[in-house]
C-alpha cells in the first residue's frame, strides 16, 4: 500500500527516544541506539550473533521518528506522564528498515522479525487465518517514508549497508551450526530436533539481548547513572578461586562435624564428590549425576560446578530445583559452601529483600546477571518458552554457563521433549555445560525424535554406591486391601509402624487424601503422639515452618513422630523417618520417597518404605492422568518382580527395575503426551510443533495463499509463549491467607502506602503468606473470600487452619462470635 506522504520540519528535538519530565533531560535517538548497541557487544556470548543484533540494536526504535510519536516526547517533556499518549506501534519501521536494507530473504527475515518482538512476541504464521507476520506488518499504516527519511538523515547509509552484509555472514553461520548439528546422528539412528526449533531458539536469545540492552539503557537513562556494566572476566575467575577454597574449607568441616559413625558412608561421598571434581576437568557438554539420594548430590554437583567454571571460564553457575521446599534449603546450603553469600542470587517467589534491596532484587532477577543463581525449574522453563518479556529478557545469560538440573525426573513429562530440545540447544549451540543430576535418571527409550545428546556420567560405579547408600527395603502392600485402602486403613497402618520405628512419613498423591488421613490421625491419637500435615494447602511460610518443627521433633525425639503429607516433601527435603508410607505413584516417586527414610542409617538396621494402594474414593485421581500413567508402570513392576525376584537382583530399588520400569511407563504414554499438547481454536496441536515447523500455521497459509510457505521463521511463538505452562493453572487463583499476625500487618500497610515501589515491596512480602487454589473451589468458599481495594483476593480468618491451611469449613474455635 502507498505511505503516507508528509513533510519533514527542520529540528533537531525530532529525533527524542526518551524524556525525563522530573529533570526535564531528553535522551536522543543516537545515544539510545549507541548504548544499546554498546550493551550488546560487550554481553553477546555468540559471536555468531553479534552482527545481527548489533544492527537490530541501531534500527530498533526507528518508528519512535514518526511525528505522533515524537509530539508525545514533547508533550511529556512540557506535562509530564499523565498526558494522553497516542501509544503508537514503534517496532514495524525498524523492521522495515531492515527487509530494505538487507536483500538476502532470511537474514533480512530474521533481523526484522526481532525488531517486531521487542515490544511482545508474536506468531509467525497466524493460527486462525494463515496471514504471516511480514503481511501483517507490511500492511501497517505507518509514516515509513518520513522516518526512513529522517532515520538516514541521522544513521549512516553505508555504514549500516557494510552492518548488513556482515549480519548476512553472521547469519550464514547460525545456519551452516544448525544443518551439521541435524545432520548428526548416532549408530542407533536418534533424531536431535529440527532446524526450526534451533533457529528459533537463536531467535530469541537475540530478542533477549535486544530487550535486555533496551531495558538496561532506557533504566541507566532515568535513573541518570551510566551504562551498567557486567562483571569481568577477571572478577568472575576471582569469585570462582574465592569459593573453591571455601567450598574445599566447607566440605572439610562438613566430614569431621558429621562422623559416619563406622558405616563408610561419608567415605563413599567424598569418593563421589571427587569423580565430580575430576570429571570438571573435561571439556564435554552434558553430564549425568546418578547417585542415590542421601549421597550428597547438592555438595558434588556444585563442586563439579566452580572446578569447571574456573577452568573453562563460565560467566555463572546456575542451580535448578524442582520445588521451592528443596530450593530454600539448598540456597542456604550453597550460600554457606561457597562463603561469599553476596554472589548467590536465589530468585523464587518466597524470596524476602533486605530494606532497601527489593530494586536490585528485581533488575538482578529479570536479568539473571549474578555469579550463581539457585532457582526453580518453572523459572528457568518460562525463561525458555514463556511469551513474557521478564521472563524472555534473562535468556541470554543461560549462555557461557554451568546449569544444574537437579531431581531432573521431576520435569513434567509434557515438557519431556521441550526440555531436551532446550538442553541440546544450550549445550551444543550456547557454549553452556549441562549438568542432570538424580537418583533415578529417566533411562527414556529413544524418542522418534527431540532426543536429548549423549550425557556423560560422573558417577562412575553406580551399583557400588546403590548398595553402600542401601538403607531402607521397600515393600509392596498394594493387594492388603481389596479394593484399596480407605483413609481410616491408612491411619491404622502408619499407627502400626509408627509403633514399629517411633517415626513414619505418609505421603499420598492428593491433598484431600492427606487432610483427610491428618484429621483422622489426630482424633485417634494421644499425646504421646506428634501428628503434622503438609500440603499445597498451606501458604510456603506456613510450609517452611512446619518443616522447621518437623526436624526439631525428630532430633529431639520426645514423641512418637507421624507426618502426612503430599509429593511437597518427596525430593531432597533433608530430614530422616524410620519409615515411609508411599501412596501408589511412579517409581521415581516411591525411591525419592525412600530417601526421607533412615537417611543415614540412623535406625542400626533397613528402614521401611511401604507401597500401597488407596481406594478410589479415598484419592480421586481422574484429572491427575500422568499420575495415573506412573501408577499403571509401577503396577507392572511389581507384578513382574513378584513372580521373577532373582530377575530384578531382589530389590525393588534396583538399577535393573528402574531401567525396567521407565521403558514400561513411556510406552504407556501416547507421543504426543511428551510433546506438550494443547489445543486451539479447537485444533489439537503441541508446543514442540508451534515452536518447530508450525505444520497448523503452515496449512494454513497455503490455504490462504495456494502456495507453499516461503518463511524460514513459521513459528507461532506468541501462542506457544502463552500456552506454556509447567504447572497447570488448577491452581490459578492466588489468595492471602491469615497466617500469623504479619498477613493482616501487610495488607493493613498495602492500603496505606501511596508509590509504586513501596506497593511492589509489600506485595512480595505477601507472596509467602499466599496459596493457589482452583477456580471450583474459589467458588465454592463463596463469601469466605473477599476482594480489598488494592483488587487482592484475601481469606477471611475462619478458613485457615493452623495445622492445615485453608479449609472449606469454618472451624468454630476461628469463628468471631
Amino acid at each position: 500500500m502507498k505511505d503516507k506522504e508528509i513533510s519533514i520540519p527542520e529540528t533537531e528535538e525530532c529525533t527524542l527516544a526518551h524524556v525525563d519530565y522530573e529533570t526535564q533531560r531528553i535522551q536522543s535517538m543516537q545515544e539510545h541506539a549507541g548504548n544499546v548497541v554498546l550493551f550488546l557487544s560487550n554481553v553477546c556470548e555468540l559471536p555468531e550473533l553479534k552482527n545481527l543484533v548489533e544492527l537490530a540494536g541501531i534500527l530498533h526504535d526507528a518508528g519512535k521518528l514518526g511525528t505522533k510519536n515524537q509530539d508525545d516526547f514533547k508533550n511529556i517533556r512540557k506535562l509530564g506522564d499523565k498526558v494522553h499518549k497516542h501509544g503508537l506501534d514503534h517496532s514495524t519501521a525498524g523492521g522495515r528498515l531492515a527487509l530494505e536494507l538487507i536483500k538476502e530473504w532470511p537474514v533480512s527475515e530474521f533481523i526484522s522479525t526481532l525488531i517486531y518482538f521487542h515490544h511482545g512476541m508474536e506468531d509467525c504464521i497466524n493460527l486462525e487465518n494463515g496471514q504471516s507476520l511480514q503481511e501483517r506488518r507490511l500492511k501497517k499504516e505507518i509514516e515509513y517514508a518520513y522516518i526512513k527519511e529522517k532515520f538516514f538523515r541521522i544513521f549512516d547509509i553505508k555504514t549500516l549497508k557494510k552492518s548488513g552484509e556482515e549480519a548476512i555472514q553472521s547469519y550464514q553461520k547460525i545456519f551452516n551450526n544448525i544443518n551439521e548439528f541435524v545432520k548428526k546422528q548416532d549408530s542407533s539412528g536418534k533424531k536431535y530436533g529440527s532446524r526450526y526449533f534451533y533457529l528459533g531458539m537463536y531467535l530469541r536469545i537475540a530478542l533477549s539481548l535486544l530487550i535486555d540492552g533496551d531495558w538496561t539503557d532506557t533504566a541507566c537513562f532515568f535513573q541518570n547513572i551510566p551504562l551498567s556494566k557486567r562483571i569481568s572476566q577477571e572478577e568472575t575467575q576471582e569469585i570462582w578461586q574465592k569459593c573453591i577454597y571455601n567450598f574445599e574449607q566447607y566440605l572439610k568441616n562438613e566430614i569431621q562435624n558429621n562422623p559416619d559413625n563406622g558405616n563408610r558412608l561419608n567415605s563413599f561421598r567424598q569418593e563421589i564428590s571427587d569423580s565430580c571434581r575430576k570429571a570438571a576437568e573435561t571439556n564435554q557438554k552434558l553430564y549425568r549425576l546418578t547417585v542415590p539420594t542421601g549421597a550428597g548430590k547438592t555438595l558434588s554437583s556444585l563442586r563439579f560446578a566452580l572446578y569447571h567454571a574456573r577452568k573453562e571460564q563460565k560467566n555463572r553457575i546456575i542451580y535448578i530445583a524442582p520445588f521451592t521446599s528443596i530450593l530454600e534449603q539448598n540456597a542456604e546450603e550453597i550460600r554457606k559452601a561457597t562463603g561469599l553469600p553476596s554472589v548467590v542470587l536465589e530468585h523464587h517467589c518466597n524470596v524476602i529483600c533486605e530494606e532497601g534491596e527489593e530494586e536490585k532484587y528485581r533488575n538482578l532477577t529479570e536479568t539473571w546477571d549474578s555469579p550463581i543463581i539457585v532457582t526453580t525449574a518453572v523459572q528457568i522453563l518460562n525463561t525458555l518458552f514463556s511469551d513474557q518479556k521478564s521472563c524472555i529478557r534473562r535468556m541470554h545469560n543461560l549462555c557461557n554457563s554451568v546449569i544444574i538440573f537437579d531431581e531432573v525426573q521431576a520435569i513434567p513429562v509434557k515438557c519431556t521433549e521441550l526440555f531436551n530440545l532446550a538442553v541440546n540447544f544450550l549445550s551444543q549451540f550456547c557454549g553452556t555445560t549441562v549438568v542432570l543430576c538424580s537418583a533415578t535418571q529417566p533411562t527414556l527409550a529413544s524418542l522418534e525424535e527431540n532426543n536429548i545428546c549423549r550425557c556423560v556420567e560422573m558417577s562412575g560405579e553406580s551399583e557400588k554406591y546403590a548398595k553402600a547408600f542401601k538403607r531402607v527395603e521397600i515393600i509392596d502392600e498394594t493387594e492388603r486391601y481389596s479394593g484399596g485402602m480407605e483413609t481410616e486403613d491408612l491411619r491404622d497402618f502408619a499407627l502400626e509402624k509408627t509403633e514399629e520405628y517411633r517415626s513414619t512419613l505418609v505421603i499420598v498423591n492428593t491433598t484431600k487424601c492427606a487432610f483427610e488421613v491428618f484429621q483422622k490421625l489426630e482424633d485417634s491419637c494421644t499425646e504421646e503422639y506428634e501428628i503434622f500435615h503438609l500440603s499445597n494447602n498451606m501458604c510456603p511460610q506456613h510450609k517452611l515452618d512446619t518443616l522447621r518443627e518437623i526436624r526439631n521433633a525428630l532430633r529431639e525425639r520426645a514423641k512418637k513422630i507421624i507426618c502426612v503429607s503430599t509429593q511437597v516433601v518427596e525430593a531432597g527435603v533433608n530430614f530422616s523417618f524410620g519409615c515411609v508410607i508411599r501412596s501408589k505413584a511412579g517409581l521415581d516417586n516411591v525411591i525419592q520417597a525412600a530417601g526421607r527414610c533412615n537417611r543415614h542409617k540412623e535406625l542400626g538396621r533397613m528402614g521401611a518404605v511401604y507401597i500401597v494402594q488407596m481406594s478410589r474414593e479415598a484419592e480421586k485421581l481422574e484429572h491427575l492422568r500422568e499420575i495415573r500413567n506412573a501408577q499403571a508402570a509401577l503396577q507392572k513392576v511389581l507384578d513382574d518382580f513378584k513372580h521373577d525376584k532373582k530377575k530384578f537382583n531382589y530389590a525393588l530399588d534396583s538399577e535393573i527395575v528402574i531401567k525396567f520400569y521407565y521403558s514400561v511407563y513411556h510406552t504407556q504414554l501416547r507421543k504426543s503426551e511428551t510433546k506438550f499438547p494443547a489445543e486451539i481454536y479447537n485444533v489439537p496441536v503441541t508446543l514442540v510443533d508451534l515452536l518447530g515447523k508450525n505444520q497448523t500455521g503452515q496449512n494454513q497459509y497455503r490455504r490462504k495463499h495456494e502456495e507453499k510457505m516461503h518463511i524460514k521463521l513459521p513459528q507461532a511463538f506468541q501462542t506457544a509463549g502463552h500456552e506454556f505452562e509447567v504447572i497447570s493453572d488448577t491452581y490459578k487463583v492466588s489468595v492471602v491467607v491469615p497466617y500469623e499476625t504479619e498477613s493482616h500487618q501487610l495488607l493493613e500497610e498495602l492500603l496505606q502506602v501511596r508509590t509504586e515501589t513501596e506497593k511492589k515491596k509489600i506485595l512480595r512480602k505477601l507472596q509467602r503468606y499466599t496459596v493457589g487454589i482452583s477456580e471450583t473451589r474459589k467458588s465454592k468458599l463463596g463469601n469466605a473470600i473477599y476482594e480489598n481495594s488494592e483488587g487482592i483476593l484475601v481469606l477471611s480468618d475462619g478458613y485457615y487452619d493452623k495445622n492445615i491451611g485453608v479449609v472449606d469449613e469454618p472451624k468454630m474455635s476461628y469463628c468471631s462470635i
